[in-house]
């Protein structure tokens, strides 16, 4: 279900996205960037990962962690 979410993000430069949910302390050059978009019921981090090839984004991942991003 969260993968449905954030699905629109794939083929988006990283300017369009940081217009569209910001820049989340990302490194505008690193080839992954993370976000947290939001917590289990237990407290873990869900954290979206995005993965960019050619200037676009070319991958979407979620993990959860206790850990900061």
């Amino acid at each position: 279900m969260m993968k449905e979410k954030f699905k629109h993000l794939l083929g988006k430069t990283r300017r369009e996205i940081v217009e569209e949910i910001g820049d989340g302390f990302n490194f505008p050059h690193n080839e992954i960037w993370t976000y947290e978009v939001g917590k289990t019921w237990i407290g873990r981090k869900i954290i979206l990962s995005i993965r960019f090839k050619n200037k676009k984004a070319s991958e979407i991942a979620f993990y959860k962690s206790f850990k900061k991003c």
